[in-house]
Formats: C-alpha cells, structure tokens, sequence
C-alpha cells in the first residue's frame, strides 16, 4: 500500500474512532445545565426539579426523518421505564413552530414532556445542539453521562439505564 493512501486511511480511521467516542461513550460527568423552560402547554420547569431521576434529553425537529423513524421507539421507552423512574424531555428545536410541534404530538401519541427551545437557550445550555436528533442521558446525581447524534441506540440506552438501577417494567 503506497504511504499516501496508508497514511490517508489512519487519519481517517482516527477521525471515526474521534466521531464514535463523541456521540456514544460516556462525557466526563459533565454537570447538567440548571435550565427553566415551559412546556408547550405553558407548564414551567427547571431541569432541576428532576434531579434524583435519570433524565434523557431528546433534541429534535418535526422536519427531521431520523428523530420521526425513533419516534415509536421512545413512546415505547417510556412505556417502559417512565414507571421507574425515568423523564423524557423533548426539545423542539427554535426552528420549529408550536402548532407544527402539537400536531406532531397529537398524531404520534408522544406522551413525554414537550418543550419548544424557541430562543435556543436549551440547545446553547447543552454545547450548541444543532444536529437532530441528539439525545443527552443524565445520571440521578444530575452528570450527563451520555451524548449520542442520531437515532439512538436503544440496546445501548437500556444498559446505561440499567446501570443507574432502572430495568423496563415487566409485562
């Protein structure tokens, strides 16, 4: 193999390794952001309110085809895990608008909390989110534990919750 192309892959090879580490190993335990939101119900909220929890953060848009497709998969997270322990917040991107974000709720049954960051102050608190879906899975203790971009890994996810002590609620 020429040494160009030998050398082309490594940097490559390392760039993947840096991308996979990023969006699905643990964080550093980074603290979760002390953040007040509304529902798009008009309910307020601070993050910490739901510290003693695990919390996943779900950054999305209704124009986005992945976090569309892992929609029924996170109606049936939360089936399963809400009972124990589990809060979902969802994070309607500011581009967005409330009534596209309701009818979408209304239309795919979400039952978690649905906030719209209409002045992306939540996206900002979370490093800049600006890829959808990324989802943000904090520890009771409030750390963020996990970052992931894209559709989540949902066999990934149920290890990390099984980790902080939730198992899914038996049928």
């Amino acid at each position: 193999m020429k040494p160009a192309i030998r050398n082309l892959l490594i940097v490559v090879m390392a760039g993947v390794a840096g991308l996979m580490t990023y969006t699905l190993l643990p964080t550093s335990g980074q603290p979760m952001p002390e953040i007040s939101f509304s529902d798009i119900d008009g309910g307020q909220h601070q993050l910490t309110d739901y510290k003693g929890q695990p919390i996943l953060m779900i950054f999305w848009a209704t124009d986005c085809p992945g976090c569309i497709k892992e929609m029924p998969e996170l109606i049936a997270l939360h089936e399963e895990y809400a009972d124990k322990g589990l809060a979902m917040i969802s994070v309607a991107m500011p581009h967005d608008y409330p009534e596209h974000i309701k009818a979408m709720r209304e239309q795919k049954g979400l039952p978690y909390l649905i906030t719209w960051d209409e002045s992306g102050e939540i996206s900002a608190a979370f490093d800049n989110v600006r890829v959808t879906p990324t989802h943000f899975l904090i520890s009771p203790e409030g750390e963020i534990v996990m970052r992931k971009i894209g559709v989540l890994d949902m066999e990934l996810l149920e290890d990390r919750l099984a980790m902080m002590g939730l198992t899914p609620v038996q049928s």
